[in-house]
């Protein structure tokens, strides 16, 4: 009999994605739930009945997903359930941590009672760390969120790892650096970019581009969370990551040389954002040694198989969400 995954924020980026990754592995019945009907993909897949999708406002109604749950029974619940986009955490504090983090407790508190469950696998951020200048291993507790949306992450993992010490545990954390791929939203780097040189429009570079990132593409990270599903151990934290580092500008600069485009042609310069991070260096020697993972991507070849998929798709070319954020 096939095990149940149910998949906590499947309109997500992250979470659409490793939605498809399951659903091709066709060894788990997969359920996820949704907050709104704007995003089409997800509404397409109801149409196509791969996915049993339940709609659920996590934040309005957290006590609908305790009785979803209860319901399906499942033995896995992957929870990509979040609001990431940092510059309006500053404008909307209490919306990111009433959906972050209060809409959460319910659920957290009950999950160790839930005999059914062998695994509540959370999707943290490297931000709770804020910059740093040196790898931060998986159990490091240099924490220094420096905006809402990094505090509200780490308040759910305090709550997490305090119910870990109890009777029962279920909770496992992951982390992973900068993910891209297909079906990225238009306001993230590499889409953006991608937007503005087929629009032939401006890109707004924030600050002097020099920002450093790891970025792992989506087929990486889908086999890491699904090694997690698969190895992983509750009480346990997990990375993912290339351990390859770039300068925000030169992430552009490689994506103009895929399309032959100008680079001075493409930018201009406009104000950072507030409370932004210069450095997120994550380290996953432990994840890679005990999942036995490592990434199959570098990001030149990350980038031409992202690069592909948006043209061919034409991009999806709106101009709706294209507001550029730079995590």
């Amino acid at each position: 009999m096939k095990e149940k995954i149910l998949i906590l924020g499947a309109s997500s980026f992250a979470g659409y994605s490793f939605s498809q990754y399951l659903l091709k592995k066709k060894n788990f019945k997969v359920y996820g739930t949704y907050a709104s009907n704007r995003n089409k993909k997800i509404l397409s897949y109801k149409k196509k009945d791969k996915l049993k999708l339940f709609k659920i406002d996590l934040k309005k109604h957290p006590e609908k997903l305790i009785k979803l749950v209860n319901q399906i029974k499942p033995q896995y619940i992957i929870d990509f359930a979040s609001v990431c986009m940092v510059n309006e955490s500053w404008i909307n504090p209490k919306y990111y941590f009433d959906t972050n983090f209060n809409s959460k407790i319910d659920l957290i508190t009950k999950i160790n009672s839930m005999n059914f469950l062998k695994k509540y696998i959370y999707i943290g951020t490297p931000e709770i760390f804020g910059s740093s200048e040196k790898q931060i291993d998986e159990y490091s507790k240099s924490f220094s969120p420096s905006t809402p949306y990094a505090i509200s992450k780490l308040n759910t993992e305090f709550l997490l790892d305090n119910y870990n010490n109890n009777k029962n545990p279920k909770s496992i954390i992951v982390r992973f650096s900068n993910f891209y791929g297909r079906h990225q939203p238009l306001y993230r780097l590499i889409p953006k970019v991608i937007y503005s040189i087929k629009s032939n429009t401006k890109f707004p570079l924030h600050g002097s581009g020099l920002s450093r990132r790891d970025f792992i593409y989506d087929e990486d990270f889908n086999n890491g969370i699904y090694k997690v599903v698969k190895r992983g151990k509750v009480r346990k934290k997990y990375h993912f990551c290339t351990n390859k580092y770039y300068y925000i500008k030169d992430v552009i600069k490689l994506i103009c040389k895929e399309f032959n485009y100008d680079f001075q042609k493409l930018v201009t310069k406009v104000a950072d954002r507030k409370g932004k991070d210069l450095n997120y260096y994550l380290s996953c020697k432990k994840t890679s040694k005990e999942l036995k993972w490592k990434p199959r991507y570098d990001l030149k070849s990350g980038l031409k198989k992202t690069i592909k998929f948006y043209v061919d798709n034409h991009l999806s070319f709106n101009k709706k969400n294209t507001e550029y954020e730079n995590r």
